[in-house]
């Protein structure tokens, strides 16, 4: 084992029968998963916002050339398939519609990117046929700002795809990930 498997085997326990890096959360009731203010059932329940946080935050430390599953820690004797089941499918709905919602939030992007771009080159282009080097203020400033806006909108969409999409892409693969996590139940070991 090399030093930075090393790290993340200190960090994160490995499910020995799976092979994959655990997440382990300790729940005092199932409902601790989902968003307190969320009325609605389970299924389609929105999950708790430091949890979200903490998924996030934990999947970002592992290396997506990891696998990991989602280990949720219940107290003993209090286990109960059905909640666990209904839990499984809200966390995997609610990672649906994440993962929905940023593939929107992409097209918008992409969307914009391409205006961005066809409006900067038009911006040029006008720049490029009123470039008659008058000596007039009006031309020469209406020159110039469309020479600026033209390099404002090429800058605004290039920071959109290098930038801010990158950032979409990357929590568009985490929200994936999370989907497609194993989810298990543990019970806690009592400790003497």
């Amino acid at each position: 084992m090399n030093k930075k498997d090393q790290i993340f085997t200190d960090i994160y326990c490995m499910d020995q029968s799976t092979n994959l890096y655990m997440i382990e959360i300790a729940l005092n009731h199932y409902t601790d998963i989902f968003n307190q203010w969320d009325p609605a059932p389970f299924k389609r329940r929105e999950i708790d916002p430091d949890l979200e946080s903490y998924l996030l935050r934990s999947s970002d430390e592992i290396p997506f050339k990891k696998s990991i599953e989602l280990c949720f820690i219940v107290p003993q004797e209090q286990r109960d398939e059905k909640m666990e089941e209904e839990s499984r499918q809200g966390l995997k709905n609610s990672f649906a519609f994440k993962i929905y919602l940023f593939k929107k939030e992409i097209k918008r992007a992409n969307s914009r990117i391409i205006d961005f771009i066809f409006v900067g080159f038009i911006s040029l282009g006008m720049a490029t046929i009123y470039s008659d080097n008058s000596t007039a203020v009006v031309t020469s400033v209406f020159f110039q700002a469309l020479v600026i806006s033209g390099w404002v909108f090429i800058w605004e969409a290039i920071s959109l795809l290098f930038f801010k999409n990158r950032e979409f892409y990357h929590r568009y693969r985490t929200y994936k990930r999370l989907q497609n996590a194993p989810v298990i139940f543990t019970e806690k070991e009592n400790t003497p």
